[in-house]
């Protein structure tokens, strides 16, 4: 069951990955507003103060995640959606829930940032460990399958992917997932591979 949770659940260095924009690259897409006053002319753009703390609030919850304070990780990230709701901010709700045993709660919020990152496997992938959590493995497969849609050369999502292929007895699936695993460079999938061999 272990080799199915990933990522920023078991790896701290995926808490810091967000994908919230930097002033710099949202400033380039929105308009500049111009406005004339006594014959001068000013060209302004919106103040993204919003995003930045955001931004801050989710930098903070992992600096407390990674210090073990997980309530205090998790105050920063419902701070971080409060003022400005992003994927990152929704993402790390979920893997604070998962932590705590939450795993319908981790499911909630890991499909909330899902609304605002459709096709992230990171998402899919934790969902789907909240599942197997949840001995709902028909629920689990469906999203590791989503995943691996999403990201096809994700070899922990091929591994993972043929675990639990391998755990419903579909064993040509588990080879067929093992073997692209083992192509993607997991190397424990070659030895998954030959206890797999020695079954079918």
């Amino acid at each position: 069951m272990s080799n199915i949770i990933r990522r920023s659940i078991l790896q701290t260095k995926s808490l810091t990955r967000f994908n919230v924009p930097t002033q710099n690259s949202v400033r380039a897409a929105i308009r500049p507003v111009a406005v004339m006053t006594k014959r001068t002319f000013f060209v302004s753009a919106p103040k993204l103060d919003r995003l930045a703390d955001a931004e801050e609030q989710i930098k903070n919850g992992s600096d407390y995640m990674n210090k073990g304070s997980l309530d205090m990780a998790m105050n920063s990230y419902h701070k971080s959606v409060q003022i400005a709701p992003t994927s990152a901010g929704y993402f790390n709700i979920g893997v604070c829930y998962f932590q705590m045993g939450k795993h319908k709660d981790a499911i909630k919020a890991f499909n909330r940032s899902l609304e605002y990152e459709p096709n992230s496997a990171d998402a899919h992938t934790n969902i789907a460990s909240c599942y197997l959590m949840l001995r709902d493995t028909q629920s689990a497969v469906r999203h590791l399958e989503q995943a691996s849609n999403f990201n096809p050369l994700d070899g922990e999502v091929q591994y993972n992917l043929a675990c639990v292929y391998e755990a419903q007895s579909r064993l040509d699936d588990a080879k067929t997932r093992f073997e692209r695993a083992s192509l993607l460079g997991i190397d424990k999938a070659d030895t998954a591979l030959e206890k797999l061999k020695e079954k079918m």
